[in-house]
């Protein structure tokens, strides 16, 4: 069977001092052939440097509204049929691509295809913090010995106690999604409501163990930041709140906070 076409877009903001890293490790996958985009709603001189020098196509936002604009407008940025949304602090392992469409060719019912992920910071790699140690409990419980999800109980089982999908992992299969959008009305768990909304409709979650992507943590990240002001913990609580009676959400989400001081240096 022939490999549907892929595309990384990279939503840039600011002047993303990391970009080049990011777009290096996706030039260098050992398949191939994927179209790199980056796309911005802050223009910057050294963002089209960086996408000139690594032969990305450079694609100017004009609406400048939040994190779910501007991901909704990286979807809409190519004709690709499985888009990865490349986080611009991130980088990808060279078997990531060829990994990710495995797992599709495997199952082409399949919405969603992610993978493990680990951490560095600008020291170097780290050990798994206790939000790594937590998303892959909570991938191995869902999962189990299998690789992927199709009913509505088990997808929904994978999301009820917190978000184990690695967004920037997360490959968007666009011939099934031609009609997916994020939710406005997030500006942390966009991904989660996404992920729960998508739990819904018939077609099925992948999941490779492998931890093919690495995400920085940095003091200038936008988690860092969504933390910092209590925004993801009151958009926790909002996730919560759908699959737990409103007590027990309380507790779960205050439990799951723990997690967050994986994301200090």
């Amino acid at each position: 069977m022939n490999a549907p076409r892929h595309a990384f877009v990279v939503p840039a903001y600011g002047d993303s001092p990391f970009l080049d890293d990011c777009l290096r490790s996706l030039r260098e996958q050992t398949m191939q052939g994927s179209e790199i985009v980056v796309t911005t709603s802050t223009p910057s001189v050294i963002v089209a440097a960086a996408a000139a020098r690594h032969a990305a196509a450079l694609v100017i936002n004009p609406e400048r509204a939040g994190i779910a604009t501007d991901w909704n407008f990286a979807l809409a940025a190519t004709r690709a049929d499985l888009v990865t949304l490349a986080h611009q602090d991130d980088v990808y392992a060279p078997s990531y691509v060829e990994a990710i469409i495995g797992v599709l060719l495997r199952h082409p019912a399949t919405l969603i295809a992610f993978c493990d992920a680990a951490e560095h910071t600008p020291d170097g790699p780290r050990a798994a913090s206790m939000n790594v140690r937590v998303k892959r409990w909570l991938c191995a419980r869902a999962f189990g010995s299998r690789e992927y999800l199709d009913t509505r109980k088990d997808k929904q089982r994978l999301l009820a106690w917190g978000n184990p999908v690695n967004c920037p992992s997360v490959v968007f299969d666009r011939r099934k999604l031609a009609q997916f959008r994020f939710d406005l009305g997030f500006a942390s768990n966009l991904d989660w409501d996404a992920w729960e909304r998508l739990a819904q409709i018939e077609g099925g979650f992948a999941y490779v163990r492998m931890p093919l992507v690495s995400h920085r943590v940095h003091p200038g990240s936008e988690t860092t930041a969504l933390i910092a002001d209590h925004r993801r913990s009151t958009e926790d609580r909002r996730m919560f709140d759908r699959f737990w009676p409103r007590p027990a959400a309380a507790v779960i989400a205050l439990i799951y906070r723990l997690g967050y001081l994986g994301n200090r240096l």
